[in-house]
């Protein structure tokens, strides 16, 4: 039977009501923790630091031709080397995500910066936001991640730079190019969009030992 307490309230069902109350409350943090625990993974997750693999279905070279492409239209037709390499790379790398305002943040960058084009490609550096978004540390409290990737995949692009121009100033490429910046804007794209699927692709894993097709092409130029 049930007993009263001092109120004439049922001390049995409030102490159920309690139970249920507490049990709810229980669960309902539970979830939202395990819904936090999400977010910040997903927050807190690039491809660099799970180490993870983009199957592109065989359609490496096509995604390399296709930056290249990209990459001289956008230059040729809208200007800004900095941003246009970065659009190339964003459109053509299907494990890229066109983030508007890394886009709109390379505004500054392109000519080298600086009136006097001594300071690095636009382009080099365009590619260099494209690497750092795809493997760079992450901010949040204590700057999660580390640069380790990031460094080591834009000195493979400096490689490219220094084999091609002999540098990556501005004035330098400008010079060896011979002004023509849509051509450097299409082999920067074509460049970093080889690095990034050697890295980031399952084809890497699977053809770690085949000849990469950056070197066998390296002397190749896009029509």
């Amino acid at each position: 039977m049930a007993s009263f307490d001092s109120t004439g309230g049922r001390q049995e069902r409030s102490t159920r009501r309690e139970i249920v109350q507490l049990t709810a409350t229980g669960v309902g943090l539970s979830l939202m923790t395990g819904l936090c625990k999400q977010v910040r993974c997903a927050e807190n997750d690039t491809p660099g630091q799970q180490e993870q693999r983009f199957d592109v279905a065989g359609r490496e070279q096509e995604i390399i031709e296709e930056a290249y492409r990209l990459g001289h239209q956008y230059e040729k037709q809208y200007g800004g080397c900095a941003q246009c390499t970065l659009a190339a790379l964003q459109d053509a790398i299907p494990f890229l995500a066109a983030d508007k305002g890394l886009f709109r943040g390379a505004s500054s960058l392109d000519g080298g910066a600086t009136p006097t084009g001594l300071q690095n490609c636009g382009a080099f550096t365009g590619a260099g936001m494209a690497i750092g978004y795809l493997c760079g540390r992450r901010r949040n409290a204590k700057f999660k991640g580390t640069t380790k990737q990031s460094h080591k995949l834009i000195r493979k692009l400096y490689k490219q730079y220094e084999g091609h121009y002999g540098s990556v100033l501005c004035k330098d490429v400008r010079e060896k190019a011979k002004r023509d910046c849509p051509k450097v804007v299409g082999l920067a794209a074509k460049w970093t969009a080889q690095i990034l699927l050697d890295e980031f692709s399952t084809h890497h894993a699977d053809n770690a030992n085949a000849p990469s097709a950056l070197d066998e092409n390296e002397k190749r130029e896009m029509p």
